[in-house]
This record gives C-alpha cells, sequence and structure tokens, in this order.
C-alpha cells in the first residue's frame, strides 16, 4: 500500500485514517510534526497558509477520527527547542487514550505550534520509531505519523547520509520477517519542495 502521502492538504491525514477499516484493532499512534524555521514557508505560490498551517488543521481535523480506545501522542522536531534549548525533539503531550480531556490537550498543543530553527529529519526519525517500538502494543496497530516538508537541515550536512543510512537500516531490519513489534511510518509531505525520494525511501524502508 501507498505510506507516502504527498498531496499538501489537511484532508490527507483525514484520508489516512478513513483508510483503517471500521473493525481494525486499536491504534497506538505518535504524531511527529516539524516546527523546523522551513515550515513557516508558504505551501503554494500564495504567502498563506504556510506549510505549518496545513500541518496543524490535518492534525487537528483527524483528532475526531479516532476512536475512543486509540492511544495517540504529539511531540515536536526542530533544533535547539526545549526547556534549555538544546532538544532536537520535544514530547508535547504523552500518549494516552483518546478522552474528551486527551483530545483537548492534542489539539491545544497542536493549536500552538510555531516554526523556528532547523530540519533533524533523520534523528528525529528514528527517534520517534525507536520510541514506538519501546512502546509497542501487540494489541494494537503501531505507526508513526511524519509531517514535514522533508529536507532534513539540521546544520550539519557532513553526517546527513550516514544518518540516513542508520534510519533506513533500522527501518528495515524491523520491518523484516515476521517481526514482533512492527511499526510503519507513515510520512506525510507539505511543499513543492519536500524530499519526496527520501520520504518515499523512509515510508518504504518501514514496510518491507
Amino acid at each position: 500500500p501507498q505510506t507516502l502521502l504527498e498531496v499538501p492538504e489537511p484532508q490527507v491525514m483525514v484520508d489516512l485514517l478513513d483508510r483503517w477499516d471500521e473493525q481494525r484493532k486499536p491504534a497506538r499512534v505518535q504524531l511527529a510534526s516539524d516546527i523546523s524555521g522551513s515550515m513557516g514557508d508558504p505551501a503554494g505560490d500564495s504567502p498563506t497558509p504556510t506549510k505549518l498551517d496545513l500541518a496543524v488543521e490535518a492534525a487537528t481535523n483527524a483528532l475526531d477520527l479516532f476512536a475512543d480506545r486509540d492511544v495517540v501522542s504529539l511531540r515536536v522536531f526542530s533544533t535547539e527547542i526545549g526547556p534549555n534549548g538544546t532538544d532536537e525533539v520535544v514530547d508535547l503531550v504523552d500518549a494516552g487514550p483518546m478522552t474528551p480531556a486527551h483530545r483537548q490537550d492534542l489539539a491545544e498543543a497542536i493549536q500552538g505550534l510555531f516554526p523556528t530553527n532547523g530540519t533533524p529529519l533523520y534523528t528525529a526519525t528514528q527517534d520517534a520509531y525507536e520510541d514506538a517500538v519501546a512502546a509497542y502494543d501487540p494489541a494494537s496497530i503501531n505507526a508513526v505519523v511524519l509531517l514535514s516538508d522533508g529536507v532534513n537541515d539540521d546544520g550539519e550536512q557532513g553526517d546527513d547520509d550516514q544518518q540516513l543510512d542508520t534510519l533506513l537500516d533500522t527501518l528495515a531490519e524491523g520491518s523484516e520477517g515476521q517481526r514482533a513489534e512492527p511499526v510503519r511510518v507513515f510520512p506525510i509531505s507539505y511543499g513543492a519542495a519536500a524530499d519526496l525520494a527520501t520520504l518515499r525511501s523512509i515510508a518504504e524502508a518501514s514496510t518491507a
């Protein structure tokens, strides 16, 4: 199945969730949103909406599609974020069942997102995947939904290839054979300049 969604519209995440059968198992989903400065760029030819505007709208609309039994968390990634300005990943809402209060916490956190700094795409995706594996629930569909404009830019170009190779190797190893902890990564790209080839390779590696 197609795992890279390239259309930069809020409806994309809705479509992704709609593809899951109504009788599916519960889902354990980590929403991982890119909040780098480039996400503040226009999504198209007009100044608005920005790529982050579309990601925020998509994530907000998708909240109503999760079942009450689903477990959802939210994290963001960029460079020099967090309390001390030294982190690349910050968990904004911990994993929890989709009670009304949890939905509200997620919605408020999503609406408060703003763009800043660089894009540690490879390391952030690896962290998200490894955390999802560590929290794996065999009774659930386990997934990472990655919202990004898809270009790694963490300020250190010299190690980009190594980081990507490590990420793809990790995803491929996790999807080989009858792994006991299968976790799929669903990238959703925003903006015409998104690195679709890389995002596609990430999606395919997690489902090989």
